[in-house]
């Protein structure tokens, strides 16, 4: 694949379309930009009040839209997509040979949801992420994003936050739990959806702010929530592919039905309705009635099953929250795991991970809930020969 070098950033109208214009990269590589940007901020202050956020509000006049080609290679190749829910808790693993610990991914959800490979990128790679965040960053201080089509903001402001939470996650990988990075801003310490980091038009703004004090608060629509990848287990997916403007609405509804109807979005107890914490955070802006509001959400999106579940008259408490990052490894590096590797470098605990994915996706398509190869990765491409052979499919 190749990450596109970033030299500079230009604005291009062509038939309607705002297109960000990079210079080509050689395929198979992922190029970095040779100049560093300087931090031209002054002293911050982050106790922000709303109006501090009025300098975006959508005022949708342009029918300017922007491309997200480079995005969409960037990706393509990194991020695993481990299929729909079975909506059954993954057993806890056996440890390795000549050992008692567990290592790798043990979360009831491990099966769940996307992994970006974080293990796998090069040092080209997370330049790369930086590079192309800060040319998004010039784009918006340079060009009135406010004035694009609303779905064309949506999709900037997802997108924008995805690759500066994923450049932040690389710079400090491995880590085994993303909440715990601390990012140092102009000699203070924050915690990493806390710092302000973002500069657009002079303003310092933070991961947590693109998503409430912009998109939550300006767009009246609570799939937005499902756009923000968190970088841990219990959070949204990250798609293999950007959003755009044409295709946000169907994109973030994709993604809600994915959540909803996973375990780590909703789960049913003997007397509680469990969900995830992201939706607490959304509470003020979307589910001011709790109970109600969240109800109607989560049926709207529900497949049948799960609707049942749903419609039973229990109250909602917030489950508990898995935060481990959302890679392949729980944290460690390729082969660094301390457990012995194959020719393929992949730990045992890597392998063992991508072996029960392919069980969980032969269980899916014996019940024809997935196609043989339609629309996931197959996780068979890189799990060694020996291993398969040495795993029967299991519910």
């Amino acid at each position: 694949m190749s990450f596109m070098r970033v030299s500079a950033v230009k604005i291009a109208i062509i038939g309607g379309t705002a297109a960000l214009l990079f210079p080509l990269a050689s395929i198979d590589s992922i190029s970095s930009m040779s100049s560093a940007y300087a931090s031209t901020a002054s002293d911050l202050n982050h106790d922000k009040d709303s109006s501090d956020f009025l300098a975006f509000r959508p005022n949708p006049v342009s029918r300017s839209k922007l491309d997200y080609a480079i995005w969409n290679e960037a990706l393509a190749k990194v991020v695993l997509d481990f299929g729909p829910s079975t909506r059954l808790r993954a057993k806890k693993p056996s440890a390795g040979v000549g050992t008692r610990f567990v290592r790798g991914h043990k979360s009831a959800y491990r099966l769940e949801g996307t992994r970006f490979t974080f293990e796998f990128i090069t040092d080209d790679y997370r330049q790369g992420l930086t590079d192309y965040r800060l040319s998004l960053q010039e784009l918006a201080t340079s060009f009135d994003i406010t004035r694009l089509a609303r779905n064309e903001q949506l999709a900037f402001w997802i997108n924008f936050h995805n690759v500066a939470l994923l450049e932040k996650i690389a710079e400090n990988y491995p880590i085994k739990r993303p909440s715990r990075i601390r990012l140092k801003v102009n000699g203070k310490r924050y915690k990493i959806d806390e710092a302000p980091f973002i500069e657009i038009k002079g303003k310092n703004i933070s991961l947590k702010d693109i998503r409430e004090n912009i998109v939550y608060r300006f767009w009246d629509d609570s799939n937005v929530i499902y756009g923000f990848f968190r970088g841990e287990i219990g959070g949204p997916s990250l798609q293999s592919y950007a959003y755009t403007g044409d295709s946000v609405t169907a994109q973030l509804n994709q993604n809600a039905e994915d959540f909803v109807n996973s375990l780590r979005g909703f789960n049913l107890g003997a007397s509680t309705k469990y969900v995830s914490r992201i939706y607490q955070e959304a509470a003020p802006f979307f589910f001011k009635d709790w109970e109600n509001d969240l109800q109607s959400h989560l049926l709207l999106h529900a497949n049948e099953a799960v609707y049942e579940e749903v419609k039973q008259p229990f109250p909602y408490e917030v489950d508990s929250y898995d935060e481990v990052i959302a890679d392949l490894s729980a944290g460690y590096r390729l082969g660094s795991s301390g457990a012995p590797t194959n020719n393929t470098g992949l730990s045992f605990e890597t392998r063992r991970l991508l072996n029960e994915v392919r069980k969980k996706k032969d269980y899916l398509r014996r019940r024809n809930l997935i196609q043989t190869r339609g629309g996931y990765v197959i996780i068979e491409d890189l799990v060694p020969e020996e291993d398969k052979a040495s795993n029967e499919p299991q519910n």
